[in-house]
């Protein structure tokens, strides 16, 4: 059989392309992995808050006063893994030799869409639970872009450089709905004549729009930036006692695969699974006092992320 030429590296490569190609939402966010996480801290990378300091003005001429040092003090906060995502299959005799044909398509492919699918949903119960604004939008379905420059004036309020930022939009149906009807995402607007089959449908106002429908509702965007929300994954180890395993790590994902035979009920057992953490990336407002000579560093309340009704 074809499948059993397989080595372990390609059986985890195969896996993990498979999990990348199918990731809808967490395609848009910043993503931590093996190289975050040290070993012995208990499943959390920890982030350094940069310190914040004021400059001091002193006389141009001035050789006689002391120059004032001031001390980095730094904080940090964790990146917490939460879950283990398993998919594990039997095959038995009969299915191994008389009914697959491609153990890719007919195994590995529905156990990383498992995978890929259960990534996408922790980031679907965050983004789900993240209240819309109250405020008014004052949206026109015939003019649906004017929105998203509502967007960035309240990510900006919140201390993000949107001018700098990569931002990210993830659009409910309707809201996608009016904006392909009103043309704003034709390609002579967008520039991106394939931005629906890379998971985005275009950029407006410099946000990348992402189309979900499994988060928000139909009627709902939430402003953010590719690195205001974030997915953890770091891959179990391969125990000593399995012969046939792997685990690969790419592009900010990993995953282990595991193969062996249960000689006790004659069955073939087909392994992946990860560690995975979801959050809002902590967002920080420094605020300087140049008479005080200090600085403070404090955090804001939701991270980079805004969350609108339409029908407000």
């Amino acid at each position: 059989m074809a499948f059993n030429l397989y080595t372990p590296e390609q059986a985890g490569e195969v896996t993990l392309g498979l999990v990348t190609s199918k990731l809808d939402i967490a395609r848009h966010v910043r993503r931590y992995t093996e190289a975050d996480f040290a070993p012995g801290t208990g499943g959390k990378a920890y982030l350094r808050i940069p310190s914040a300091l004021t400059a001091r003005a002193r006389s141009l001429r001035d050789t006689t006063t002391a120059v004032v040092f001031d001390e980095l003090i730094e904080k940090r906060t964790s990146v917490d893994l939460s879950t283990n995502l398993v998919s594990a299959v039997k095959i038995g005799d009969a299915e191994l030799k008389l009914d697959l044909t491609d153990f890719s398509k007919q195994v590995l492919r529905p156990q990383a869409e498992s995978i890929a699918d259960g990534i996408d949903n922790a980031l679907a119960g965050l983004l789900s639970g993240i209240a819309a604004s109250a405020e008014p939008t004052g949206y026109d379905a015939a003019k649906p872009t004017d929105v998203f420059v509502k967007g960035r004036r309240a990510l900006r309020a919140k201390g993000v450089d949107v001018a700098n930022a990569d931002l990210v939009a993830f659009v409910g149906g309707a809201v996608i709905d009016d904006l392909l009807l009103s043309g704003a995402l034709d390609f002579a607007k967008t520039g991106d004549a394939n931005a629906l089959r890379s998971g985005s449908a275009g950029r407006i106002a410099g946000f990348e729009v992402a189309e979900t429908a499994r988060s928000i509702e139909d009627d709902e965007i939430v402003f953010t930036t590719q690195t205001g929300l974030y997915v953890a994954t770091v891959a179990p180890e391969v125990p000593n006692g399995v012969p046939f395993g792997n685990v690969t790590v790419k592009d900010g994902l990993a995953v282990r695969y595991l193969r062996d035979y249960d000689a006790t009920h004659l069955t073939e057992r087909s392994v992946a699974s990860v560690f995975v953490g979801t959050g809002i990336s902590p967002l920080y407002d420094v605020e300087r006092d140049y008479d005080a000579h200090s600085a403070t560093v404090t955090p804001v309340e939701g991270g980079a992320v805004v969350t609108v009704s339409t029908s407000a």
